[in-house]
């Protein structure tokens, strides 16, 4: 009997580590986003992280608006890295390429969490910048 409940405790305990790494540490995806750097600020009540706000060029999405002019997609994320922060800061009013990793779930030390507001839910840390543009 004891035996069954050390083993039923190791498999539980297996699952749940495998169930954390899954979906709050393993990267989902990993991508490039470029547009008009307009907002970049250090929020958080416990755990303090840098959110920014990009508007891409482009006709926005038809889908969540149902208009066929121009509109723009916003692309909401966090910073961690002070580094990034630090050079972010410099860059707003200009365009910028920023290198991001997306996360399934999101944890309270990595910044906010833009469901819903972003096209696909997940958490978005950029790392990089990759390029910046006078606008």
């Amino acid at each position: 009997m004891r035996k069954a409940v050390f083993i039923g405790l190791v498999v539980l305990l297996l699952a749940l580590t495998g169930y954390v790494y899954w979906f709050y540490y393993r990267s989902y995806g990993e991508g490039f986003r470029e547009g008009y750097f307009q907002k970049f600020a250090r929020k958080g009540n416990v755990f303090k992280s840098y959110e920014g706000e990009l508007v891409q060029e482009g006709f926005g999405n038809r889908k969540k608006n149902k208009s066929t002019g121009f509109s723009a997609d916003y692309f909401y994320f966090s910073v961690v890295d002070e580094r990034v922060a630090d050079s972010l800061e410099k860059c707003i009013g200009k365009m910028v390429k920023l290198h991001y990793t997306q996360y399934l779930r999101s944890l309270p030390w990595r910044g906010d969490n833009y469901n819903g507001r972003n096209e696909e839910p997940g958490q978005y840390i950029v790392d990089r910048i990759e390029l910046v543009k006078e606008y």
